[in-house]
């Protein structure tokens, strides 16, 4: 990429120069303005303001000379017109992450305006981070936004050695965007399957149950927090010496804190990167009951649906592989699901228990492991 000091600037006149600057301020405060409303309430109308901004700050800066940082605008403006086309959905990650660009390029041309020099590696850097965040889907779009702005930690108070920095940061994240973290969890999921004494049977045919109910509840949980909470919940089991089965209210102190170490360490693994904090919710609440004898205490509408989701998966999965030694796998599934009835308004919340039913009435096949 070209200088941005381009020499074209330095031979404006100071009043041009200075209107200029007051153009691009005032583009920055339609944009806070255009952020503030689409955090309340998505209106089409607000996302062309935004797109309009945008395309104005970039005209301009072609007009005086500062191309570079009219080619980041140009990413920007593509990232708006995303959202203005309906290819994707705007959040407020996205916002945060578009309003936090803008404020470091107003920074820049305010030290072009007083006569600082800006450097090559501040506009790449910037132009980096918004293609990566750019080139992202929609189901990890947000993730993207974050981490590029977590990787953009400090260029507000700029040095060169922070400008490297930034750049390696972005590159590492560039490298970890191949790595299929889903994939690896089940990969984890699976090894400890393999490492059990116990029966575990299908664990592809549960995840698709749990996605089964999550679909017929209209989506409480993303899929993929879902998966993800599926395949790591045991995890935390193999680093605690005494096997958790079915702990409530009236436990032993040290069975439920045995219950509690498991569920943290397991919900653990997933907070390490951040990415995943929806699925560490998920485990931590895997073991509460919709009446509310749970370890944690937690009661009907205040356990999250995954949750409910993931004890329903565990409680099928036992008692249909022990009813599958003694029967063919369609009466295991009937006997299965009659048991969960037994549980329900107890241990279950009857909404997902008739979802469940309702999944083995129409297709019993989908329910044998």
């Amino acid at each position: 990429m070209s200088e941005a000091n381009d020499q074209g600037f330095q031979h404006l006149s100071d009043e041009l120069k200075t209107e200029f600057y007051s153009s691009v301020k005032e583009a920055m405060e339609e944009l806070d303005h255009c952020f503030s409303s689409l955090n309340c309430n998505y209106d089409p109308e607000i996302v062309n303001q935004m797109f309009r901004a945008v395309h104005s700050v970039k005209g301009n800066c072609h007009m005086v000379f500062l191309d570079s940082i009219a080619d980041v605008c140009h990413r920007l403006e593509d990232l708006v017109d995303q959202f203005r086309k309906g290819k994707l959905f705007y959040t407020p990650v996205q916002g945060e992450f578009i309003a936090f660009v803008f404020t470091r390029l107003e920074q820049l041309v305010a030290d072009r305006v007083n006569g600082i020099a800006i450097n090559s590696s501040d506009i790449d850097l910037l132009e980096k981070g918004v293609l990566q965040v750019l080139k992202s889907d929609q189901s990890s779009r947000d993730d993207a936004a974050q981490a590029t702005l977590e990787s953009f930690s400090g260029i507000l108070t700029v040095t060169q050695s922070i400008n490297d920095s930034v750049l390696d940061k972005l590159e590492a994240q560039e490298q970890l965007k191949d790595f299929d973290d889903l994939g690896f969890m089940e990969k984890i999921a699976k090894i400890l399957q393999s490492k059990s004494i116990q029966q575990q049977g299908d664990l592809s045919k549960l995840i698709s149950i749990g996605s089964s109910l999550n679909k017929k509840l209209e989506y409480p949980e993303s899929d993929d927090q879902l998966m993800a909470a599926f395949s790591f919940q045991n995890l935390g089991s193999k680093f605690v010496p005494s096997p958790v089965f079915d702990i409530g209210l009236e436990s032993a102190e040290w069975e439920k804190a045995k219950a509690k170490e498991q569920l943290e360490l397991s919900a653990g693994f997933l907070k390490l990167g951040g990415k995943w904090l929806g699925a560490s919710k998920l485990i931590e609440c895997s073991f509460e009951r919709f009446d509310g004898r749970g370890p944690y205490g937690k009661k009907g509408k205040d356990i999250p649906a995954g949750s409910m989701i993931l004890s329903m998966l565990k409680f099928y999965q036992q008692n249909y592989l022990r009813l599958r030694k003694d029967h063919k796998p369609k009466i295991a599934v009937a006997k299965t699901i009659s048991r969960i009835n037994s549980e329900s308004g107890y241990r279950f919340d009857p909404k997902f228990v008739e979802l469940l039913t309702q999944l083995g009435h129409s297709d019993p096949h989908k329910l044998t492991l």
